[in-house]
């Protein structure tokens, strides 16, 4: 068989050219059918053709209608003049790893379909390959899909935003006819002054509008080279994933609490004992020993800092995410009117339900010792031997909190969001928080916020803020012989505007700081294109994590004030060294990034997560949540090298299922300017009603 093939700037994109083939002049005899599983741009086709039928098909009912056994004559019967119908489906799901049979693409084009339709059409088959051609064999000349979708970005990485849409010979012509948008080199002519212009006959140059990326196309085959290379045929790179995804599989259904509860729940279609029907992919999420969820973005950092990737939330795939997931259209409805949560933001439960969940995939390079590790630091981190009430915690009433003596014992300010700090005696606060905290952003050349996830060379930077002279002064710790480089702290309105995305969401707006620091901290960290901007606003998202009003702040993820205490400093650093691991208190304090430390002498470990308002001063503040911790928690913020074990053994201490130090406060009262000094009495007025 012989196809075409067309380069697209991506391959979801190519899909939506798919839409022609149930675009012609009897578009309401016309039916766009789908499964239930799959990506969100098929969802989208949907609404290229609005006066289009809609058919969605669950997983029950597309077996049923699509089985070999209902392919007849009678239902490729259908006159001359009848429209076209186009059913899309994945030959592997991207949410748990099915595989839907391949027979199914005569089947359809033979009409099973029409049963669920008022007019007989003739039915074309788009199969989205783009995740099974990835460690799977499509055989073209067996099967005859009439558009074939896949990524080369998922085969072997490179190059991004680049797809391919195959189409079968002597389909382009009859279905893809009725295109009406031109462009660029996808025509033989085309007037200005007069409404004519005439496609190109060869069916790939009149779809490709404008110049493609031919570097990345060159690049492609270099990819399909080296895959083939590295990865030998994939009939065996099928069998290898599947069998490691089947042990990983094998092993979650089996593991148990102490208390005898299941540690995961996995979510899939197939019991996993056919390659033929399951591919390399295990879906799951993690349960604790009283069955509570954990959430999905905990995983994800527990295994991050072992240097393991995976992903989570629905992966595009709303359809399967809600079926696993048990989710009503009324439950979705709500959780994004409501509370707020949209896709890819970092709201992983609400009400104790998963948004979504944790996908590991299996590749070509996958081997035994990946599923080994995966699995052996999920139960290290999630295990428990019963349903137990989090280590550590003492409750103190109201009378207790009055009669001890707390004061601010150490005070940071962060200038430069995942900067290093600078330690004062006293400092200002103002309406964002304190003065000059967290101002700056460095912002990467794709306009995203850097944080030490990104490069944990960011802490190396030390910013100190000089009042009288107004200036920032930046120093890179592995040069401190001088001062590098001063930025004004006044010159807000020289520069050119910048966003940047924060990584909880939104967005900042702010003023570039120049050319010269942008030279400086790119040169430092070695990475190109970097910016300082000068945050002036912030555009966040409607709620934050708990589903409470966003505080003001400017590049702060959450809120205006992180606030710790030196029990529960010294609380951790003896529990790390218990572990066997060197380091000083100063180097774990540094690492949780706080601004207010507070001591006291009779004050338990943790005692400020129970804290729901306090008085700093003459300064009243309400907690907004406690502090969720990720792998940054890992870094040395003296030598910006990591180490797994301040996050593990933090992980081995949950409090209400969660990984957390410090509280996020925010000003209850007002925010006339006042200061803040060290030595000040604190005052606990308020106490967590939930401990």
């Amino acid at each position: 068989m012989k196809e075409f093939i067309l380069f697209n700037t991506y391959s979801k994109w190519a899909i939506a050219v798919n839409k022609a083939a149930a675009k012609d002049s009897r578009s309401w005899d016309s039916t766009f059918a789908y499964t239930a599983d799959n990506h969100t741009s098929v969802l989208g086709m949907r609404e290229l053709a609005p006066r289009t039928n809609i058919l969605c098909l669950a997983r029950d009912k597309a077996y049923k209608a699509l089985d070999k056994g209902l392919s007849s004559s009678r239902h490729n019967d259908y006159p001359a003049d009848s429209g076209n119908s186009l059913f899309a489906y994945p030959a592997q799901s991207n949410f748990a790893g099915t595989k839907y049979p391949l027979e199914w693409i005569e089947t359809c084009q033979n009409g099973a379909l029409n049963q669920y339709t008022d007019n007989r059409t003739k039915w074309y088959v788009v199969l989205d390959a783009s995740t099974y051609v990835c460690t799977n064999h499509l055989d073209l000349g067996k099967y005859s899909p009439d558009f074939v979708v896949l990524s080369f970005y998922k085969m072997f990485g490179y190059p991004t935003g680049l797809g391919a849409l195959l189409v079968r010979n002597g389909i382009g012509a009859a279905v893809l006819r009725r295109k009406k948008y031109f462009g660029g080199g996808t025509v033989e002519v085309a007037l200005a002054r007069d409404r004519h212009h005439v496609f190109r006959k060869k069916l790939h140059e009149r779809l490709e509008d404008g110049t493609i990326d031919f570097l990345s196309v060159i690049a492609v085959g270099h990819g399909l080279d080296s895959l083939h290379r590295l990865a030998g045929p994939m009939r065996s790179v099928a069998g290898r994933t599947y069998r490691l995804a089947t042990d990983l599989y094998r092993r979650m259904c089996g593991a148990r609490h102490g208390n005898g509860t299941p540690v995961f729940r996995v979510y899939a279609d197939t019991a996993y004992r056919c390659e033929d029907e399951q591919g390399g992919i295990v879906n799951f999420n993690v349960l604790r020993a009283n069955g509570d969820h954990v959430g999905y973005n905990e995983v994800k950092n527990v295994v991050s800092a072992r240097n393991i990737v995976i992903r989570v939330g629905c992966f595009c795939n709303p359809g399967a995410c809600q079926t696993h997931l048990e989710h009503t259209n009324q439950d979705l409805k709500r959780n994004q009117q409501v509370v707020g949560h949209i896709c890819g933001d970092h709201i992983d439960l609400i009400d104790g339900r998963p948004t979504g969940s944790v996908r590991a995939s299996f590749g070509y390079q996958s081997t035994t010792l990946d599923v080994d590790k995966l699995y052996d630091t999920l139960i290290e981190h999630f295990w428990q031997n019963c349903p137990v009430t989090p280590v550590n915690r003492q409750l103190i009433s109201m009378d207790a909190y009055n009669k001890m003596d707390l004061r601010v014992k150490r005070i940071f300010v962060y200038p430069i969001k995942s900067c290093g700090a600078f330690e004062t005696n006293e400092w200002q606060l103002e309406s964002y928080g304190f003065l000059y905290d967290r101002n700056w952003v460095v912002v990467s050349d794709t306009g995203v916020c850097m944080t030490q996830l990104e490069e944990p060379k960011l802490c190396l930077i030390r910013p100190y803020v000089d009042l009288q002279k107004g200036t920032m002064s930046l120093l890179y710790a592995e040069n401190q012989e001088e001062v590098l480089m001063t930025v004004p702290l006044d010159t807000v309105c020289s520069g050119d505007k910048k966003k940047g995305k924060i990584c909880w969401g939104g967005s900042v707006e702010g003023i570039d700081c120049g050319d010269e620091v942008a030279t400086w901290l790119s040169l430092n960290l070695d990475r190109p294109g970097l910016r300082l901007v000068r945050c002036t606003g912030r555009n966040p998202p409607k709620v934050n994590k708990y589903g409470k009003l966003d505080a003001k702040v400017l590049g702060s993820n959450q809120c205006q004030y992180l606030l710790t205490t030196d029990s529960t400093l010294k609380w951790l650093h003896q529990e790390i060294e218990n572990n066997l691991t060197e380091m000083s208190e100063d180097s774990v304090l540094f690492r949780f990034r706080g601004n207010i430390v507070v001591s006291g002498d009779d004050l338990p470990p943790r005692a400020e997560l129970t804290w729901r308002k306090m008085v700093i001063g003459d300064v009243a503040f309400q907690t907004d949540s406690v502090c969720e911790r990720c792998k940054i928690v890992n870094i040395d913020q003296d030598t910006s090298e990591s180490h797994y074990k301040p996050l593990s053994v933090l992980a081995q201490h949950k409090w209400n299922g969660k990984t957390v130090y410090g509280i996020y406060l925010g000003r209850e009262d007002t925010d006339a300017p006042c200061n803040i000094r060290v030595g000040q009495r604190c005052v606990v007025t308020g106490l967590v009603e939930d401990q």
